[in-house]
């Protein structure tokens, strides 16, 4: 289905069109699933006599005025076009001073074109669909494969960052404090959204709903969860910050699975285990954490390790294991807070995705969970209290 293209839109796309030497283009939308509440999503299509078809991918503002001013963190838009435009060149400059080999290297869809327009912010970028990607189902508890395969791209990532720390540090200063979360806008957030999603959480709650109520019955507690790994401190990195299946495409290649991360919109200083509780809680199920979790945490440290060592950087002087067991012991709550707080958005019904316009607001975040919320819900609060945290 053809889509309006607004005028800033119209000039990005002829640009690119005159850049790949291509006639025209065509704008198709994209059909909508519910993983993306941020941008709108479409294909562009350019074309010419007797040149094959060029497929890019296109994300576009979706988020009102009102929304950007009480969102905890940067505007989205405006992150990852600091990302594509900025911040990824450092990082591919680290990769190709350390001759880092290309199957090691960080792999992101290829930017074509950008736009900085006010509400229309737009991002032109490869479309993997047609280099044979496909979606990942967000509503699938992933396999070892998919688990491994994605701790090690955060591994990457996160490994980018300690270098880039390292190799330019006022550099890395300037953008770890552009990208920090607003703390007191993310203590506004947490006090309008906390109510709703803790009384979906605990309507949502089985056979252990008397300790949850126990464990959250303290007011505090819910931001105090969310605030210490989010407030800025020495050993932090740049994490993805939104690293779930919705945000990862896969193919499979010479029998080989492969990822690619399409989403950099909420890239920002954090704890690095954020981005590895977040996957694990968001794309895991209880029977898979009861096998494999605590294999998976081992894991992330040992591709850090490698990844470091491939950008000429020493892992004990940057990341040490004994802070990063620190990290983890101090993080072990935060896949319940997880679950909490952010599953019902991850896990929410394609027709129930919030719509972020004018009339929209901060709490329209907290959604209902469905049934497999409830589901998946239950199974964090099993992992939990088999594992004597809870």
């Amino acid at each position: 289905m053809s889509r309006q293209v607004k005028a800033s839109q119209r000039e990005l796309f002829k640009k690119i069109t005159e850049e790949q030497e291509y006639d025209d283009y065509l704008v198709t939308e994209r059909d909508a699933d519910g993983s993306s509440i941020m941008s709108s999503l479409s294909f562009v299509t350019l074309r010419a006599q007797r040149k094959t078809d060029m497929n890019l991918f296109t994300k576009s503002a979706a988020w009102s005025a009102k929304i950007r001013l009480n969102n905890p963190i940067l505007c989205p838009y405006s992150i990852e076009l600091y990302f594509y435009d900025t911040l990824w060149e450092q990082y591919e400059r680290l990769e190709i001073i350390c001759s880092v080999p290309k199957e090691h290297r960080f792999r992101k869809p290829k930017l074509y074109g950008t736009s900085y327009e006010y509400l229309n912010e737009t991002l032109v970028i490869e479309d993997l669909v047609a280099k044979g990607y496909e979606d990942s189902d967000r509503q699938k508890s992933a396999d070892f494969e998919y688990m491994s395969t994605g701790i090690a791209l955060i591994a990457q990532f996160h490994a980018l960052s300690l270098a880039y720390s390292q190799y330019d540090p006022e550099a890395f200063k300037k953008t770890s404090e552009y990208l920090t979360m607003d703390e007191s806008k993310l203590e506004m957030w947490l006090a309008s959204v906390s109510p709703k999603m803790l009384a979906n959480a605990f309507s949502s709650a089985e056979k252990h709903r008397e300790q949850l109520e126990n464990y959250f019955q303290t007011p505090t507690r819910f931001h105090q969860l969310f605030m210490g790994y989010y407030r800025r401190r020495n050993d932090n990195v740049l994490i993805h910050g939104d690293f779930k299946p919705s945000n990862l495409m896969h193919r499979s290649r010479n029998g080989k699975l492969e990822l690619v991360v399409v989403d950099f919109q909420l890239v920002h200083d954090a704890s690095a285990v954020v981005d590895l509780m977040y996957f694990i809680f968001t794309a895991t199920d209880e029977s898979f954490r009861r096998v494999h979790y605590h294999e998976l945490l081992d894991l992330y440290y040992e591709k850090l390790k490698a990844s470091l060592l491939r950008l000429r950087v020493d892992p004990e002087q940057v990341y040490p294991k004994n802070t990063y067991k620190s990290r983890l012991e101090e993080s072990a709550m935060l896949g319940l807070a997880i679950g909490v707080a952010l599953l019902p958005m991850v896990l929410v019904d394609e027709d129930k995705t919030p719509a972020f316009n004018e009339d929209a607001d901060i709490d329209d975040f907290a959604v209902e969970g469905n049934a497999l919320f409830k589901e998946r819900f239950n199974g964090i609060l099993n992992n939990y209290v088999e594992w004597g945290l809870l």
